[in-house]
């Protein structure tokens, strides 16, 4: 890329550089024919052309140099102005990008333009994500990953606590649905037993239920924890098989085709998850819009001012070149109707 760029500034500053070359034959060729034939008029407006020409040329070829290098080599005041003003330029241009693209009034039409849940649904409607999928569980391996984080959860007893929360909720369930829970107990019965029997026995189940659940939620060493417990072990070493391998894959596989679905005919939840991606990328946006620009800032200002200056002309030199070529043919034209105006008068 910048091989090719480097050949096309090159090549227009050739052009330039022979536009101007052409002029001095020109005007030499015009000063040699008029001492030969000073009768011939048309010569002097050729003559006027040329010079001018050649000086619009010089002045504009140092006017561009003047950016990027010292023109000669010489070390002329305000000239190699990239280089030299390298962190100026870096705080300008961050100060400029935040204050010119990042305002909510430039970003927004963007952001509202996002439409994550369409790039969800394609990357997960290809195969070759259902392929990498099944890579991945093979490749980790998941199984084995998931096995020993398992195990590791039961040996710091972690999971103690999620049983202390579950059997609590449980014992709350069951003393804010007591009543609810006596009516399920008494429809189990025979239509001729006893109503008072009925109530009895659901209270006495209810209350037991409510005790036991409270009980375990509170004693570490009850029995029931201690059977949870153990399965949980049994079910951890389990995972760490082939054959839980390919189970998790196809689990995965399943879930990912179900999520596509689910997202492809859910209109209302792709348009949630739009909305939140826009959302947040908005916020993001302008709370981190500063940073942006002290990384505009910082990366040009690390730069060395050498290779700023290359960059930059490697960018924009091709189009300086025209600058130059321009300033040649307006010179010309210059030079020309200011030598006009004096033959007139």
């Amino acid at each position: 890329m910048n091989s090719s760029k480097r050949q096309k500034l090159q090549h227009h500053k050739n052009i330039a550089t022979g536009l101007f070359v052409l002029m001095l034959i020109i005007y030499m060729a015009m000063m040699v024919w008029h001492k030969k034939t000073p009768e011939l008029t048309f010569i002097g407006y050729i003559k006027a052309f040329s010079e001018a020409a050649m000086v619009g040329a010089l002045a504009d070829w140092f006017a561009v140099t003047a950016l990027f290098h010292k023109p000669l080599g010489l070390n002329i005041p305000h000239t190699n102005l990239i280089e030299e003003r390298k962190n100026d330029i870096g705080e300008n241009l961050g100060d400029f990008v935040v204050e010119n693209f990042l305002k909510p009034k430039q970003i927004r039409p963007y952001i509202t333009n996002i439409k994550i849940s369409t790039f969800i649904i394609e990357q997960l409607s290809k195969e070759s994500t259902l392929t990498k999928i099944k890579s991945f569980v093979k490749d980790i391996p998941l199984n084995k990953k998931v096995s020993e984080a398992m195990f590791s959860f039961l040996d710091e007893n972690k999971h103690q606590e999620f049983l202390q929360q579950f059997f609590e909720k449980i014992a709350t369930y069951l003393f804010e649905n007591e009543e609810l829970i006596h009516q399920e107990i008494k429809e189990q019965f025979s239509s001729l037993t006893p109503s008072f029997l009925k109530n009895k026995v659901a209270k006495k189940v209810t209350n037991g239920l409510y005790l036991l659940a409270l009980k375990i939620s509170q004693d570490r060493t009850h029995p029931i924890r201690a059977e949870i417990t153990a399965q949980l072990y049994e079910f951890a070493e389990k995972l760490n098989t082939p054959e839980w391998e390919q189970h998790l894959a196809k689990l995965l596989r399943t879930a990912t085709e179900r999520l596509t679905d689910e997202l492809r005919q859910n209109a209302q939840l792709q348009h949630q998850i739009d909305a939140w991606v826009q959302k947040t990328a908005y916020q993001f946006v302008l709370k981190n819009k500063e940073e942006v620009g002290k990384l505009i800032s910082h990366t040009v200002e690390n730069w060395e001012g050498r290779e700023l200056s290359e960059k930059l002309e490697l960018e924009v030199g091709k189009d300086l070149q025209f600058i130059r070529i321009n300033g040649t043919l307006v010179g010309g034209l210059v030079g020309l109707a200011i030598y006009a105006l004096t033959q007139l008068f």
